[in-house]
């Protein structure tokens, strides 16, 4: 019940209610004046007062459908406490009943489900004592809009899901289905705000609510209003040129079905981020916004990014004196530009209410937050037009949004040759369909070559168009903070820019959008003046954030603190000190300083590389005697060589194993089950893929496989693939089980952890960084090794055993009981 209590309370509160008016009765309570009403019985009341005006609101639950049985359960309290009005709600409509005649109560002529206001509620009592028959009642310069629920996430999702289809089955074209599905719900999202904001008219009288109305028979109706709406929009208001494309949709029936799904649903009421995921999930299925790399920025990713950046710095540099210009170079729908207008807003509205400034000066910044501070562009031009009506929604600002290329030398808005950014914060595409459609005098603007993705590109234009201490905070591959591609870029940055922050984004980030990356945050401050010999010396901070306060599906973590993370992360991130580890609520930092960084013939920034923890551990262990595994490797440290698919073979046609980094197992054992063999001939062809009886392999490559590790003990021949390192040892030095073990589950699988390079499933042990693992030999203690080694194994194999003997016994066990079933079916 709870649930409806919350879902009707933002209607509530539109109509002028607050806490104060509202008495709640338990269901308990309810069930006592007429005990025998079991519908009663499940109701909570809920009554709203306004100047000994009293209106009762019974609520049952979500999942139940309203009936005349809940009617007369609602008619019969209303008699009970002698009040002539009773609504009636399950969180998804409102109904209204005259007590007296038991009829359903109109408001200005339409049954709609609309409750009267604070300030109406005193005169609708007063004409219902008055004229106890009245079932009409109205309501003085009443437009507002009915009650709709607003819905969760998943929700959302299938709404835009089955607008999808709508368009999809009835116009069999989705070529222009997310730009004419943003213009209808651009129209939905316009009558939602002329309902909350003063001067703000539309030049029409329709409403969706009442086109919804309509049969399939009317259709045409609908399709030609909304047309009426897109013509008087386009010609009488300074925003209509968000609509000035044509709508592409054919069939009436369209209209209507899209009509009357948007009408079901207080879009103001939902979660912005909701909003924004939904769009993304439109975006991705019209768009194929995955083969563009386009993600959508999560709301509390974009509120972290905010903290780092320092959530009053907007409006602080904006009351010194100074405009700052805000750009996002890919601002997809405008998730950016819309929170941070907002909050600066939000921030200006305080300082207004606590007389910090007067109305003049609020009246001043508030016109530049609104039309000259942010600005936008995106490739593609339905997202730009997208984001043009969301920034109209939220506040304007629209004629900064931009369909451009922005990576383009022509690109007006963002150009290398007017560094005119203050603040660029953006999410920016991870693919390679930037860097494909760049021409070759497009790529004379960037001093450091893109190997493949756009991103390299991107980072290069932000720091090129940013203003001397200006500030970028950027979402990006965590690839390109480690692989040795993009060694020269990360140079160039520290050669240009002061490195403040790394952030290693949780896992589940962008997972609730089906999007599977890893990915940091990034934050720069341009230099004044380059340093070329890499000079300059600071603390860089390093932080791993452990959640973003929801789970992988995108539900809310229970008890999570959100609050206190942001103010943590505002206030205790930054904190310059040289290998402090710190944590906080749901975060954990160190500092690391530039010359250290410096140092590293990789340049590399990613967090796990620069773990205080490890690399202390390194330096005590080679302090001890540690021995670097290139020193231990007999033959040079190198991956195997994959055969041709088709040169494969089944085990009795075969000659020699191919071992695949999926052939081994986590317990460091070399599983044969499904293995490919390949026969004499190409093995003989494979030498330097050859594996010998004691052969250390240790997968190399792939999520869920690197690391593994197992010691080739089968007598026949083998070969190692192009995923598998090949580490043969002397015997007499080291025992090969234990530097398996090491290099699976103990300071060497931490090593591994450390420097492995790549993101997003395409991770990999270069032979260089396998070379560089640190071997502890126990004093060179060979007896020592094989002893824990084997300790360990043993331990394994008993747990394995004990799993196996487990699964046995319950196995029998369900034989058993479905055995005893049958035959008990067969005495009855």
């Amino acid at each position: 019940m709870d649930t409806v209590i919350k879902k009707i309370m933002p209607y509530l509160q539109r109509r002028g209610y607050s806490s104060r008016d509202l008495s709640m009765a338990s269901a308990r309570a309810v069930s006592r004046t007429e005990a025998n009403n079991s519908h009663l019985r499940c109701a909570l009341a809920l009554q709203l007062s306004a100047c000994d005006a009293h209106l009762p609101v019974l609520a049952r639950k979500d999942t139940h459908r309203l009936t005349s049985q809940d009617k007369k359960a609602a008619l019969a309290y209303a008699r009970q406490h002698q009040l002539p009005l009773v609504a009636l709600t399950n969180g998804q409509e409102i109904l209204c009943f005259n007590a007296f005649n038991q009829l359903p109560v109109s408001w200005n002529g339409e049954i709609t489900d609309k409750l009267p206001t604070r300030a109406q509620l005193p005169a609708v009592i007063s004409a219902l004592q008055n004229y106890p028959h009245l079932s009409d009642i109205s309501l003085p310069n009443d437009k507002s809009l009915p009650f709709r629920p607003a819905l969760p996430l998943k929700q959302l999702n299938n709404l835009f899901r089955r607008c999808h289809v709508t368009i999809r089955n009835f116009e069999k074209d989705e070529e222009n289905a997310f730009a004419d599905f943003s213009k209808l719900l651009f129209l939905r999202l316009l009558e939602e705000k002329a309902e909350r904001e003063e001067g703000l008219d539309l030049p029409y009288s329709y409403r969706f609510y009442q086109l919804a109305r309509k049969t399939a028979a009317e259709s045409e109706e609908v399709r030609a209003a909304i047309q009426t709406m897109i013509e008087q929009l386009t010609a009488q208001t300074s925003y209509g040129d968000v609509l000035s494309d044509p709508l592409r949709l054919r069939h009436a029936r369209t209209f209507l079905s899209i009509v009357q799904q948007l009408e079901a649903v207080s879009f103001y009421d939902c979660e912005l981020d909701s909003k924004g995921a939904a769009f993304e999930y439109f975006v991705r299925t019209t768009l194929k916004g995955r083969s563009l790399g386009q993600y959508f920025t999560p709301r509390p990713l974009i509120q972290v990014m905010v903290s780092l950046l320092g959530r009053q710095k907007l409006l602080s540099c904006l009351r010194a004196g100074h405009k700052p210009r805000i750009f996002d170079p890919a601002c997809g729908t405008g998730g950016f530009l819309i929170y941070l207008m907002q909050e600066c807003l939000r921030q200006l509205e305080a300082l207004y209410a606590r007389h910090e400034i007067d109305s003049a000066t609020h009246e001043q910044l508030a016109r530049y937050i609104r039309g000259q501070m942010f600005f936008g562009s995106d490739a593609n031009r339905g997202v730009a037009c997208a984001a043009r009506m969301n920034m109209i929604i939220a506040g304007d600002g629209h004629a900064n949004i931009t369909a451009a290329d922005s990576l383009s030398p022509t690109a007006q808005d963002w150009n290398i040759d007017i560094p005119n950014c203050d603040f660029i914060l953006t999410n920016p595409p991870f693919g390679t369909f930037e860097l494909q459609a760049m021409t070759p005098k497009g790529l004379q603007q960037f001093p450091i070559p893109a190997p493949k993705k756009g991103q390299y590109l991107f980072l290069q234009k932000m720091v090129l168009t940013t203003r001397p201490y200006g500030e970028i905070c950027t979402v990006i591959d965590e690839g390109v903070l480690n692989n040795e591609k993009g060694c020269a870029l990360r140079r160039w940055l520290l050669q240009h820019c002061r490195l403040k922050a790394i952030v290693a984004l949780p896992e589940e980030t962008f997972k609730p959008n089906k999007i599977n990356v890893r990915s940091s945050l990034l934050y720069l401050q341009r230099s004044a003046s380059p340093d070329l010999p890499l000079e300059r010396d600071y603390i860089v901070t390093f932080c791993r954030l452990k959640s973003l306060g929801y789970s992988g599906s995108g539900e809310p973590i229970r008890d999570f603190d959100f609050a206190r993370q942001l103010a943590e992360f505002e206030n205790r991130l930054l904190i310059e000190a040289d290998g402090e580890q710190r944590t906080g609520y749901g975060w954990e930092a160190y500092g690391v300083s530039a010359r250290t960084l410096y140092a590293d013939p990789m340049l590399r920034l990613d967090y796990r590389y620069w773990q205080p923890a490890v690399r202390q551990g390194i330096k005590d262990l080679l302090q001890r005697g540690g021995q670097a595994l290139k020193e231990l490797n007999t033959i040079s440290t190198a991956r195997g060589q994959s055969p041709a698919q088709e040169v494969y073979v089944d085990e009795k046609d075969g000659y020699a194993l191919v071992v695949k980094a999926g052939n081994i197992s986590r317990f460091g054992s070399l599983q044969l089950d499904n293995a490919d063999y390949v026969e004499k001939v190409i093995y003989e062809q494979m030498s330097e893929s050859h594996v010998f009886y004691g052969d250390i392999l240790l997968a190399s490559t792939g999520e869920g496989t690197l690391g593994k590790c197992c010691v080739y003990r089968l007598p026949g021949p083998a070969i190692a693939d192009g995923h598998v390192t090949i580490i043969r040892v002397n015997t007499a030095q080291i025992y090969p089980e234990y530097l398996c073990d090491y290099l699976r589950l103990g300071f060497g699988a931490r090593q591994i952890e450390r420097l492995y390079t790549g993101s997003t499933g395409l991770i990999e042990l270069t032979a260089e960084q396998t070379n560089r693992i640190i071997v502890d030999l126990l004093s060179n203690n060979l007896a020592r090794q094989q002893e824990v080694s084997q300790r360990l194994r043993q331990a394994e194999a008993h747990y394995l055993q004990t799993i196996e003997l487990a699964e046995l016994m319950l196995e029998s066990q369900r034989q058993q009981f479905s055995s005893a079933q049958v035959f008990s079916q067969t005495d009855a």
